[in-house]
């Protein structure tokens, strides 16, 4: 417990804001892929938490993540969508593309749906504050409905905790693709 409380301490930044890219855990991709947060961290971020047979919250989080997506295409905003998975044990690769079918996701390549093992799990969600928990008996897990975006280098730059708050804040927190540069630079303005 010391390693993950430690491991959470030292993903802050200097000014208090949670950077998820800083942990060293390592994912699970849908196609069978590793891949580390700090792997994404050229681009902006849109990150969240489901599970893929949750029937409550999690399909209107993946709704309100498409609205999100389509939002911030319309400004010319571009950010990687990512989905963190709250059921590692159960969300298989074979559950993952299901769910991508079930919410017309598969077209959709700017998402990444991450499985990771249940230690690497409670790290992130505790730096990020998110609470869940799993009944032991239905399985069922309840849990926030917090939407974060991480900028450029991994830093939270906007959240949202409620399905029912608006997406402006978060599509703010998300720059204009054309004054981004191809590294994920800012691009120097022209005079």
């Amino acid at each position: 417990m010391m390693g993950l409380l430690t491991a959470v301490l030292l993903a802050a930044t200097g000014d208090g804001a949670a950077n998820a890219t800083q942990l060293r855990t390592t994912w699970r991709t849908e196609a069978g892929t590793q891949v580390a947060l700090e792997d994404l961290t050229k681009e902006p971020v849109v990150l969240a938490f489901v599970y893929t047979s949750c029937t409550a919250t999690c399909p209107l989080t993946t709704a309100k993540l498409k609205k999100l997506e389509d939002a911030l295409l319309s400004e010319g905003r571009r950010a990687r969508i990512v989905v963190v998975s709250l059921d590692p044990e159960h969300d298989t690769p074979e559950a993952v593309v299901a769910y991508r079918q079930q919410h017309g996701l598969l077209g959709r390549d700017s998402w990444m749906v991450l499985v990771g093992p249940e230690a690497s799990l409670r790290t992130l969600t505790m730096l990020l504050d998110f609470r869940y928990s799993k009944n032991p008996e239905s399985k069922v897990i309840t849990h926030d409905n917090k939407v974060f975006v991480l900028g450029r280098g991994g830093a939270v730059t906007a959240q949202s905790s409620s399905l029912d708050d608006a997406l402006r804040p978060l599509l703010d927190a998300v720059p204009v693709a054309a004054a981004m540069a191809p590294d994920g630079g800012q691009r120097p303005r022209s005079r």
